[in-house]
């Protein structure tokens, strides 16, 4: 089984959230960060590690490609990085995330 790192690099004044679920339009990026976690912790325990990263908070230096691309409105937050790679832009899809995670888990290990 591999290890999943996935990452929510947001910036949470501007709470862009979406959702398939039943979450509500007011919960922030950084809460359904949360929910991601506590799901992945009771499914597939020591896995998964979600971060969020508030960028404007962060070391400047830490994701100049993703801060970049920004600046230049080729993407927009939140931006999910799943082990080190962009995977979504724009928004949170719990679903798809899920998905995502479930499929590089059961995926088998790396060579």
């Amino acid at each position: 089984m591999n290890r999943v790192y996935l990452q929510i690099l947001d910036n949470p004044f501007e709470d862009l959230v979406y959702s398939e679920t039943s979450y509500d339009e007011g919960v922030t990026n950084h809460a359904l960060a949360e929910e991601l976690q506590n799901s992945f912790d009771i499914q597939y325990p020591s896995m998964v590690h979600v971060e969020y990263v508030d960028l404007f908070l962060e070391d400047e230096s830490r994701f100049p490609e993703i801060r970049e691309m920004l600046s230049h409105g080729l993407i927009r937050l939140p931006v999910i990085l799943i082990n080190g790679d962009p995977f979504l832009h724009g928004g949170i899809s719990y679903q798809v995330i899920m998905e995502e995670v479930e499929k590089i888990i059961s995926s088998g290990p790396l060579h």
